[in-house]
């Protein structure tokens, strides 16, 4: 099982209300691929350029990540982001944005890779998610994700590529946004009239929403006393969602919801370090032992 991860592997700042870290390793691709690597095998496909730090390449080279479709762009300038996270954590203001060498970057599958079981297509250019889609045609799972910029500038280009993922991931202002509508619930049914396979909508430290034509299930967050870093934490759900379904026998209701739970889990992780530092450090068994204490956390008994 194989699962590709396509999207910016990029340089951050970021400063929060309590600490502000400069040269910090990013990237949507960065954070899920270190996710979903928990479970499966993960084929990275991203470009940088010639300024990318040997020592955040190092950081990548992990047992379980294939670097072989991490291309350096030759003159180019790795892609950055700023931001400025407020009091609550929850919203930000990005600061800038730098696309550096994702302006003009086309990516091309190594050998072999046109195999991979499941795609994770990370936000970014939706003409280009679904021609990352028709290049896997045997995946059994794929997720696109999006962000404001290109419900607002490229929505026809996106809803395509929605309808033809199996997986949409996407945060609670921009489903109301989509949709029209301001409730979750309405705004999830909405998008599954439109075409929509399967709707998991992100609710930050409250937990995820998934809609489907066949289920409708509501996970919490994780509690955490103490949240450092929110950067990455959408990705990091991703890559341990896609990364759990790409790792079991077969992909229906019960093991989608296992899977939420298993991205909640390891999103929770994400947050306790500055951009991806706490993913560089986890374990398969703190990630079962932490979805343990989850499951407990949500069980009761029903009498009768």
């Amino acid at each position: 099982m194989s699962l590709l991860v396509a999207g910016w592997v990029a340089i951050d700042e970021i400063e929060t209300p309590f600490e502000r870290r400069e040269g910090s390793l990013g990237g949507s691709a960065t954070c899920a691929a270190l996710a979903a690597s928990l479970f499966t095998e993960v084929r990275l496909l991203a470009a940088v350029g010639e300024d990318f730090p040997d020592a955040m390449r190092k950081a990548l080279e992990r047992p379980g990540i294939d670097l072989a479709g991490l291309e350096v762009v030759a003159g180019g300038e790795t892609s950055r982001w700023g931001g400025r996270y407020h009091y609550d954590m929850n919203s930000r203001d990005t600061l800038y944005t730098v696309l550096g060498v994702n302006a003009n970057w086309e990516p091309k599958l190594p050998a072999g890779w046109e195999d991979s079981t499941a795609l994770f297509a990370a936000a970014g250019d939706p003409v280009l998610q679904q021609r990352l889609m028709a290049m896997v045609p045997g995946a059994r799972a794929r997720m696109v994700d999006t962000i404001k910029f290109f419900i607002d500038g490229a929505r026809d280009e996106l809803m395509k590529a929605i309808r033809a993922a199996d997986f949409v991931s996407i945060n609670e202002s921009e489903a109301r946004e989509l949709a029209g509508v301001p409730s979750i619930a309405r705004a999830g049914r909405a998008l599954l009239d439109g075409g929509t396979r399967a709707v998991i909508i992100k609710l930050g430290e409250y937990g995820a929403a998934y809609i489907s034509g066949e289920d409708y299930f509501v996970a919490p967050g994780y509690p955490l006393e103490e949240v450092v870093d929110p950067t990455g934490a959408g990705d990091a759900f991703a890559g341990g969602f896609l990364g759990y379904l790409d790792s079991v026998a077969t992909v229906n209701q019960r093991e989608i919801r296992r899977a939420i739970i298993y991205g909640s889990t390891v999103a929770s992780f994400c947050v306790e370090g500055f951009g991806p530092s706490r993913l560089l450090t986890l374990e398969r068994d703190e990630v079962e032992q932490r979805y343990r204490q989850f499951r407990a956390l949500t069980h009761f008994e029903v009498d009768g």
